[in-house]
């Protein structure tokens, strides 16, 4: 994409007597999240409704629809506590889900 870091938005709107909720981003990484809902089986409230592009075809933005009850706005953030049990079983699951990864990536080239 084209546009800087600083030039990336992401706008929430929606109205107080419907429940529909558009979220328009330039944000590439929010993007790469919202297509991923969209996408999504789990997620069927998610829709992407339009791409926004330069006239050379270059992708600028995306807009996305969903139910306003989705989005929540929190008092504070919250950080998870860990004990060093649950820090190692976690990295032990990291690392199985990418070696799992890795075979699947190398099974896909056997198949070509």
């Amino acid at each position: 994409m084209g546009l800087s870091i600083a030039e990336q938005e992401t706008t929430v709107s929606f109205m107080r007597d419907n429940d529909i909720c558009m979220v328009y981003t330039s944000d590439s990484t929010v993007m790469t999240k919202l297509d991923k809902l969209a996408k999504s089986g789990k997620a069927p409230h998610w829709k992407l409704v339009a791409e926004h592009r330069l006239r050379g075809g270059e992708l600028v933005g995306k807009t996305y629809e969903t139910h306003k009850r989705l989005i929540s706005f929190r008092a504070d953030i919250s950080t998870r506590e860990m004990t060093e049990e649950q820090k190692e079983a976690a990295a032990e699951r990291m690392r199985e889900w990418q070696e799992k990864k890795k075979q699947e990536r190398d099974d896909s080239f056997l198949v070509e």
